[in-house]
């Protein structure tokens, strides 16, 4: 879905560029982590021509500077939301990067989820925003991905959802028969899975169910606490699971318990515990998986991980 960028050296001049780039409100700090060493590694793309690259980078970028508690440079700011502008295509949807020809859902709520950050959800047509995400939602309740893949899926249906919300639009959506379809991908252990019928349930697509769950104000006790069954049988909360923990299902953990009203449920230390198994010292970043190099989506997800537990200060 994104640019994998791995780093392997940070030099003073990246340093140097990426502090003239923000406006530091007081250095982020955590227990074992070198959070300057993570700036750095954020702001190697702003060495870019094409900077901020792809929606994703800037979602990334945008995100983890602020979470740093970092400001965005008024000229950095201006690339990004220009950017952003120019990705949104005549149908009204997003594409990814220059590259990409077909808008989607996903990019589309990342766009705006970015351009929320960055208070400026004005500088797009957001009317047509809500045209494009209206002209994928299928009679099952669901929507699709793309005009290309119009299908109806969990994970395109709560992309639509967060869109609308965003914008103001989920009066668009027919709620009990939407909720009905999400329902559709739970399993018997109280989980929600990537399709319907048998597979396995996770922590991801969990949350993304009890979002639009939420959101929708369909969400029902039975519901809530199947899924907290199911959580509290994952690797992110249960030690003793021999399950491979991965960076991605423990963000997902911890935003599928605040959905659920049980945020109490956290346990900070794990969380943490876990993300120094992931950092990169030489250069401040985060891997996806214990053993590997870090990227920029990585190392986002695990600042988005602290930001959520309380161990990092944000500025969004």
């Amino acid at each position: 879905m994104s640019k994998l960028i791995r780093i392997t050296v940070v030099t003073l001049s990246i340093v140097a560029a990426c502090s003239a780039a923000v406006f530091a409100k007081g250095p982020a700090s955590g227990k074992g982590f070198d959070f300057a060493k993570t700036r750095a590694f954020m702001c190697e793309m702003e060495t870019r021509p094409d900077f901020p690259v792809s929606i994703v980078l800037a979602n990334d970028y945008v995100y983890s500077l602020l979470a740093l508690g970092d400001g965005i440079a008024p000229a950095r700011k201006s690339a990004t939301i220009s950017y952003i502008k120019g990705a949104q295509q005549k149908n009204g949807g997003f594409i990814g990067d220059k590259a990409d020809k077909n808008a989607s859902l996903l990019y589309t709520d990342l766009a705006l989820e970015t351009l929320g950050y960055l208070k400026a959800t004005n500088a797009i047509d957001s009317g047509m925003a809500r045209s494009f995400v209206a002209s994928l939602r299928n009679p099952d309740g669901g929507f699709g991905f793309s005009r290309v893949s119009p299908g109806s899926n969990l994970a395109s249906t709560y992309y639509a959802v967060r869109t609308l919300k965003t914008i103001g639009g989920l009066d668009l959506i027919d709620k009990t028969k939407t909720a009905r379809y999400i329902r559709g991908f739970e399993r018997r252990n109280g989980g929600f899975g990537y399709v319907k019928g048998n597979g396995v349930a996770d922590p991801k697509n969990t949350y993304m169910a009890a979002f639009v769950l939420n959101t929708l104000g369909m969400m029902d006790n039975a519901t809530r606490k199947g899924a907290l069954k199911f959580l509290a049988n994952t690797p992110y909360l249960d030690t003793r699971s021999k399950e491979r923990p991965e960076l991605d299902a423990q963000l997902y953990t911890i935003l599928a318990l605040k959905e659920l009203k049980a945020g109490a449920r956290i346990d900070r230390r794990i969380a943490t515990a876990f993300l120094k198994k992931l950092y990169i010292p030489i250069n401040g970043g985060f891997g996806p998986l214990v053993g590997y190099g870090s990227t920029p989506d990585s190392t986002t997800n695990a600042l988005r991980i602290l930001a959520e537990t309380g161990s990092l200060g944000t500025n969004r």
